[in-house]
């Protein structure tokens, strides 16, 4: 028989521990922008494609109730352990189709680096579903600047040796139709500088952490490697590597 095709929730077992090690956070003016919108003394957030719980965190740090819904057994488990002190953090097995969320019990639906992985019109519905009527719905990349040496030799390399790489964040470039109808074209853009600067170890941790990074029985995973780490000979200050990104966040009301 057949291997069974690697799903999307596949995609991402066994990445766990790079994704805490590699994964950036978010501008303290998107959180702002967040709790802003809410208009709430205790907002209560559902964290779709939740992952280890970057986002989650930092929301729950400034006061919110935070239901991280994340489908993947790895990730899910490394949000659990991490997340473990904060009481108003509820881990939630479900999927951005199928949150398993009670109805009409979230101010806001977040997704952040996911919403690409999602059947748009399905999470649609679902979100009008768990929302309170003022709701909103906010989804979130930290995104590299493609027009920047570092970003477009980093995309070549991937796109050498890579085959599931189809542009960064998803091929963010290419979801704006998707978008717009998730939002019935009635959203707001935010864009924020967002520069992240990696030692190696975080730069290669990043690497591995995509959903396109080639796992270790791979045959062009060491030429993969070497080929980042060349790229990080060449750019490098002191040690670093400064990646040119901002973060972009697609607001809005997706109810009406």
């Amino acid at each position: 028989m057949p291997p069974r095709p690697m799903n999307h929730t596949d995609r991402f077992t066994g990445r766990a521990g790079a994704y805490v090690q590699g994964r950036p956070g978010y501008p303290a003016a998107v959180l702002e922008l967040l709790t802003q919108e809410t208009r709430r003394k205790n907002p209560r957030l559902a964290d779709i494609g939740s992952g280890t719980g970057i986002l989650s965190r930092a929301m729950l740090e400034r006061g919110w109730t935070v239901y991280g819904v994340e489908p993947n057994d790895d990730m899910r488990r490394e949000a659990e352990f991490s997340l473990k002190d904060f009481s108003s953090f509820h881990s939630i097995p479900g999927t951005a189709e199928h949150t398993l969320l009670p109805s009409g019990t979230v101010d806001m639906v977040a997704a952040a680096q996911a919403f690409h992985w999602f059947d748009a019109a399905a999470f649609k519905r679902e979100c009008r579903r768990i929302l309170t009527p003022e709701g909103r719905a906010a989804l979130l990349w930290n995104s590299r600047l493609e027009d920047s040496p570092i970003v477009r030799e980093e995309g070549s390399i991937h796109r050498l040796y890579c085959p599931h790489f189809h542009g960064f964040s998803g091929g963010l470039a290419e979801l704006t139709g998707r978008i717009g109808e998730f939002f019935d074209h009635r959203f707001r853009i935010f864009r924020f500088p967002n520069d992240l600067a990696y030692t190696r170890e975080q730069y290669l941790q990043r690497m591995m952490s995509t959903s396109y990074a080639l796992m270790e029985k791979d045959e062009r995973r060491s030429s993969w490697l070497d080929a980042l780490n060349g790229l990080f000979d060449r750019f490098e200050e002191n040690g670093r590597l400064t990646v040119p990104n901002e973060t972009v966040v697609y607001l809005g009301d997706c109810r009406k």
